[in-house]
């Protein structure tokens, strides 16, 4: 998985720590006999390119940064959720990064209400040189 920490905002490494490191379990016990750990690299360069493309992400202050991206090989699933901080961490810091962060939320403005305006249909792709449409549902597709 990949988790992104933003002290006070989201969990610390201490609030949630990877399940084998929450059960104390010896990372040693993990490798099964007869098992192939061949993709193990290509799996772990995978990961690392999705690490780098959330770091790139979040400093250049572009897309959507992923608070926690997990991955689930044998199912080809990514799980996401937002990891918030434990207010029992072990870690004195992290308590008070927490406490800060409540602070400075708590100074925020309040939100401003959305206005909507009233917008016509937007060219989204004024040179199309190839004449490709989209037809809507509408249409009868003969």
């Amino acid at each position: 998985h990949i988790q992104l920490i933003k002290p006070g905002e989201l969990a610390c490494f201490e609030c949630a720590p990877p399940l084998i490191v929450a059960s104390g379990i010896d990372e040693k016990t993990l490798k099964r006999e007869g098992v192939c750990a061949a993709s193990l690299p290509t799996t772990m360069g995978i990961v690392a390119g999705i690490l780098v493309q959330n770091a790139l992400k979040f400093l250049l202050e572009f897309g959507t940064v992923s608070s926690y991206l997990g991955y689930i090989a044998l199912k080809d699933h990514f799980p996401q959720m937002c990891l918030r901080p434990n207010t029992d961490c072990s870690q004195h810091w992290c308590r008070k990064r927490q406490q800060e962060y409540q602070a400075w939320l708590a100074a925020q403005p309040p939100p401003a209400a959305a206005v909507e305006e009233e917008a016509g249909p937007v060219d989204l792709h004024p040179d199309n040189d190839w004449g490709i449409e989209l037809g809507g549902d509408d249409d009868d597709g003969a």
